[in-house]
Order: structure tokens, then sequence, then C-alpha cells
């Protein structure tokens, strides 16, 4: 006999399957059967993990709490509950789907996040539009939505798929308003693009850092293509780096007030409060560059570029301790090695476009805001996953451009000896 918990829970799966299928159907049917296929992947892999446990069992000892908090509450003083991270993503669906199914509904929640998961195709469609006026190839869409990390962290019950989900679609959203007139006049491109950022920043306060650059570096491209006078400009770069940090620290100080003026470790203070942050997360058997800190201002020529690059490109191959080490590492090579093609066969294509030259500011600025203060390879496979699935679809599209571009001259050359 079937309950009205299991009953339910079918239904709601049913929804997300039919969201996937609707969305593939109309808006990339092209690909309809490579999303199916990632979609049902996942539905698999959480089959698997909730009869053996595959990942463990940290993402329900990290939010079982914060569901049942909410579960108690929700009725009573849901406004005093709404606090950012955690509590705002409880308060998106986990919560209420646990407060319907209990814990039967882990599996169910799985399966939401399995469909932000594969739906994210469509704001990094929207982004590769937006820079190279093209969509994505179905190798890309296959290579993004069979990424082992972004699988793994889409099947469990972690925030990871729509925190991801937020930053890809508020910096798409971002970078489309910079591009045309046209689509900054239009009135669902700001609503999107306001509601990435809002989650993004909402559901982990660090991904404003992908949102800032963006801003100030348009502003500042802005006064730089302006008739003004030489005298001017300088001025007006002030003006810009003082309304970027007006505007941080007003966001931060809203993020305070909504999180009802708790000491929170999430936000950093001063250089001491960073080194503290970093130095809490040098522990387990993933952390890496053990005990090494600035011990001045000179050092940071050194630590800052080493961090974001350990940040990016972490586990190295001397760090492997296990099975799942060993295949982020592969996949921290896969990177690297599409970061080193590009910077010697794309630059020509970097230079020519000004939105990706915004785009890899940005790739860079997070990858030193959040190499600063993290010294665990889990946590920054976690944290980069925007940066990552941005640019594995960004670099392949830059290496088939270079390519075409490169095979268009030699035939030139060909032709005309």
């Amino acid at each position: 006999m079937i309950m009205l918990s299991d009953f339910t829970g079918f239904l709601l799966a049913t929804v997300f399957f039919s969201i996937v299928w609707l969305i593939s159907k109309f808006f990339f049917r092209q690909h309809l059967w490579i999303i199916l296929i990632s979609f049902f992947v996942r539905l698999f892999i959480i089959f698997i993990h909730e009869e053996t446990r595959l990942f463990g069992d940290y993402d329900i000892s990290d939010y079982l709490p914060y569901f049942n908090e909410f579960s108690r509450i929700w009725d009573k003083d849901l406004i005093g509950y709404l606090k950012p991270h955690v509590p705002v993503y409880t308060v998106l669906y986990p919560g209420w789907i646990f407060n319907i199914l209990g814990e039967s509904g882990f599996w169910v929640i799985r399966v939401a996040n399995a469909t932000l998961g594969v739906v994210i195709i469509a704001p990094l469609t929207w982004l590769n539009q937006v820079i190279f006026g093209r969509p994505l190839k179905q190798f890309q869409v296959l290579l993004v939505l069979l990424w082992p990390t972004w699988l793994r962290y889409t099947v469990e019950l972690g925030r990871a798929a729509p925190s991801v989900f937020a930053v890809v679609l508020g910096v798409s959203g971002m970078l489309a308003i910079l591009s045309s007139s046209r689509i900054r006049n239009t009135i669902p491109v700001h609503f999107f693009t306001l509601v990435g950022v809002f989650l993004g920043f909402f559901l982990r306060i660090h991904y404003l850092s992908y949102f800032i650059p963006v801003a100030s570096m348009a502003f500042l491209r802005q006064v730089q293509k302006s008739k003004i006078s030489p005298y001017i400009r300088p001025i007006l770069y002030f003006i810009g780096v003082i309304i970027t940090l007006m505007v941080t620290f007003a966001l931060l100080g809203l993020y305070q007030q909504f999180a009802q003026f708790r000491t929170t470790s999430s936000v950093l203070d001063s250089p001491e409060d960073a080194l503290e942050y970093a130095q809490a997360r040098e522990d387990g058997n993933s952390a890496y560059l053990l005990g090494i800190y600035p011990k001045n201002l000179l050092d940071l020529l050194w630590y800052i570029p080493l961090h974001a690059f350990y940040f990016m490109f972490s586990p190295m191959p001397w760090s492997i301790h296990g099975a799942f080490m060993a295949g982020s590492s592969l996949q921290s090579l896969i990177l690297l090695i599409l970061c080193i093609k590009v910077w010697r066969k794309g630059r020509t294509v970097i230079q020519s476009n000004q939105l990706l030259q915004l785009f890899f500011a940005t790739i860079l600025f997070v990858a030193i805001v959040f190499g600063s203060v993290t010294k665990n390879a889990g946590g920054a496979e976690r944290w980069r996953l925007p940066s990552t699935l941005m640019l594995l679809t960004t670099s392949t599209s830059i290496l088939a451009y270079s390519s075409k571009k490169e095979n268009s001259r030699v035939l030139s050359d060909i032709c005309a000896s």
C-alpha cells in the first residue's frame, strides 16, 4: 500500500522530471537526449547512494539540524528563521519537502538538486551566446553535465546546485546587459539577473566575488571609452573604485542585518580575520600548503598567486590519498590543460572580445579572493564549481573558434599561393 508521503514524493519527482523534459523539448531540442541521459545518470547515482551511502552521510549531518529547526518553527517564526546561507536554502525548497516527507524525502531533495544540475545548461548556453554569439555544441553540453564533480554535488542534499546555478545565471545576465542596449532594456533579463545575484549572494556570501569585478570593470571601461578630458578620467576612475567599495560594504551590511547582527566567520573585516579563517580550514587529508602564510606585505606577492593557483587546480597529484582525490586531481589537470591551451592559442580571441576579458578578470578575481582564505582541496573543489563549469564552456569555445580561424588562414594562404 502506497502511503501519502510516498505518493507525494513520487509526485514531486515526476514534477522535477517534467521540468527537465519540457525545458529540453522546447529550448534545447538538439540536446534533448544528452540532457535526459544526464538526468537519468543522476537518478541512478541517487539510487546507489541511497542504498550504499556511496558519498557518506556528511550532507545529512550538515543539513538535518536546519531541516528539523525549520519544521518546528515554520508556522510560528519563519522570519526569525530566515538567515543567509543554509536557512535561505532551506526556505527555497528542501525545508518544505522535508516538512511533508520527513527523512524519507531526502531522495526527493536530491532529485530536485539533480534537476538544477542539468537545467544549468540554460544559463551556460546564455553565457556562450552572449560572449560568442552561438549556442553550446553537443560535446560541451555532455562535458558539463557529466563532469564528475558536478555530478557528485548535484545528487547531495547541500546547496551547491542552487548556489552554482544562481552564480552562473547572475554572471550571464550581467554580461548580457553589458553586451547590447537592446538587451539592457529588457525587463526579464534584469529580473533573472537580479534573482541570480541575490540568491548567489545569500546562499553563499563569498560568491559576491563573482559580481563585483564585472560591475566595476564595466564602469571603468565605459570611462575609458568616453570622450572626456584626460585630466577628468583619473578622477572618474577613482570615483568608480570608491563606488565599488561602497556597494560592497553596503551589501555586507545588508547581509549582517539580514543575519540579525549575528557574528559570522563568513564576513571578513580585516587581514587578520582572513588569516584566522584560512587557518581554521587547514585540516583533513585534503589540506594543502600547511603552515604557509605571509609574514609581511611583501610576502603577498607570492602568497596570493600560489594560493589562487592551488584554489583553482588542487588537489595536486602529489597530494592524492584515495580514489576520489585521484579523480578530482585528474579533473583539475584537464582544466589546467584547457587553460594553458587557451593562453597559448586563444589570446588573440580574448584580446578582441571585451566580454571575454571581463569574464576572465572575474575568474581571476574569484581565485584570488577564495584562494587567499582556502587551504583545503575539498572546499576549493566545491567552491570553485561556478568557475569550473563556466571555464569548461568558454575555454572549449575559444579553442574551437581559434582552430576555425587558423584553418581559415591556412586555406587562404593556400588559395593565394
